[in-house]
């Protein structure tokens, strides 16, 4: 968290780091989140959020694995994410994890 912005507008915004690496900052609302998003559109759609699967690797990915029935982690996720994941992958995104994933979860009949 930066200090400068806690100085500048307080409580007023959520931040939070965005991918690994390079990490870029969000400056959100708060109360928005990928996570918040997915319960919304889960619930104009009438789905189960238990019923969904989500990918991520970083740290603005933590509430929409949190939020989703399986939230799996990259492996090149930063740890705090992967914390937050049901599953950590073997695989990475540049390894094509999430459709190794997809395909696992398939053959599995989990999908």
């Amino acid at each position: 968290c930066l200090k400068w912005q806690k100085k500048k507008f307080g409580d007023s915004l959520h931040l939070v780091r965005g991918s690994p690496d390079p990490f870029f900052v969000e400056f959100l609302a708060k109360g928005v989140c990928k996570g918040t998003g997915l319960l919304k559109l889960c619930e104009a759609e009438k789905i189960d959020p238990k019923s969904i699967v989500a990918f991520g690797d970083g740290d603005n990915d933590m509430e929409f694995l949190q939020y989703a029935g399986m939230g799996c982690a990259m492996k090149n996720a930063r740890q705090v994410t992967k914390d937050k994941a049901d599953v950590v992958l073997e695989w990475s995104n540049d390894e094509d994890g999430v459709g190794r994933q997809l395909e696992r979860l398939t053959k599995e009949g989990s999908l």
